[in-house]
């Protein structure tokens, strides 16, 4: 199918014509494939969030890696891997998923309730798991959204809800270090509601940074070529609220083609104006997406090009580790 990328470059605007997949979410589920402290939580009536914790939350202090090597850790599938368990090449790991907290309408969370978010897997990934990551040094930052579970925050009614069940899922967790939205595919976004979303998503990560502190990460994995994705991410960016977003380059066969990952970084990064802020979604072992040698050959090209590029993240720990965590060995040593 054809699509158009728009790159926002201040001034001006670059318009390329684009073929192929827009790249997925990873993931569905397991089945399907500043505040003051004491803020009500948006949960149960009269529910007060605990006081935060400085040994957990500060913890975040010191932000991310200058250089990144992610993963994304599917919590519904710890049988095979715990979080715990993430071998440290990775630095980061996002912990995939939170979901709008609403009833579902034929087995999707996409714009359910109030814009509040819950995480239902306390029972797979603790707080002990959680922070025993965080204290060897690796990053763990929670992903909002996902395959069935967007949300348009396009009022700030939406939005203060949501600031306040991430207070309540970052310290039932012990703290985190960052939040990953992704909670726009599977058209959430649209030309009537993408400049409300986008301030309304700027406004989100200003309170997480007020309450955190400015080192709080705010991270984000638009499909490659979707105009509506680039003009939110643009927009995050202008605003200094964005740690770095990357595409999605692992679930469509399209994106093994020599060239085709490097082409699209450049103009990512030109959009962006900044090869800090942007890093490579790849395919960790993962079926149909880019083999490791396609992701070796990508990434040099791209690191010869974007010296300064942050890094790279893939999709995922349990993929990872089901081929002997081959991958996160041979890019580590490339990053």
């Amino acid at each position: 199918m054809k699509r158009r990328l728009f790159l926002h470059t201040g001034s001006a605007a670059a318009v390329l014509a684009l073929t192929g997949c827009g790249g997925g979410g990873g993931g569905g589920t397991g089945e399907s494939a500043g505040l003051a402290t004491g803020v009500s939580t948006g949960g149960a009536a009269g529910s007060v969030a605990p006081a935060f914790a400085q040994s957990s939350a500060a913890a975040a202090g010191a932000g991310l890696p200058a250089k990144v090597l992610a993963c994304y850790f599917t919590t519904w599938d710890t049988s095979r891997l715990k979080i715990d368990e993430v071998p440290t090449d990775f630095n980061v790991i996002y912990l995939f998923h939170a979901k709008p907290n609403g009833s579902p309408v034929n087995g999707s969370h996409n714009n359910v309730g109030d814009g509040s978010f819950f995480f239902e897997y306390h029972a797979n990934v603790t707080p002990g798991q959680v922070q025993a990551c965080r204290d060897r040094g690796q990053k763990v930052i929670l992903t909002a959204g996902g395959a069935q579970a967007g949300y348009a925050w396009d009022n700030r009614a939406k939005s203060q809800n949501f600031v306040n069940s991430f207070r309540r899922m970052h310290d039932s967790l012990g703290g985190l270090d960052g939040l990953d939205f992704n909670n726009f595919e599977a058209a959430i976004l649209n030309d009537g509601n993408v400049q409300a979303v986008t301030q309304e998503m700027v406004w989100i990560a200003q309170q997480l940074k007020s309450l955190y502190g400015p080192a709080f990460a705010i991270t984000a994995p638009p499909q490659p070529n979707d105009p509506r994705q680039q003009q939110l991410m643009a927009g995050l960016q202008d605003a200094g609220v964005l740690t770095y977003c990357g595409a999605q380059f692992y679930d469509w066969s399209g994106f093994n083609a020599p060239g085709y990952i490097k082409q699209r970084t450049d103009a990512w990064i030109s959009m962006l104006g900044d090869e800090r802020s942007f890093v490579v979604g790849l395919s960790g072992n993962y079926p149909n997406g880019p083999s490791l040698q396609d992701c070796i050959r990508e990434w040099d090209s791209i690191k010869a090009a974007h010296p300064d590029i942050r890094g790279m993240f893939c999709w995922s720990a349990q993929h990872v580790a089901a081929g002997g965590n081959a991958w996160s060995s041979a890019m580590k040593a490339r990053l």
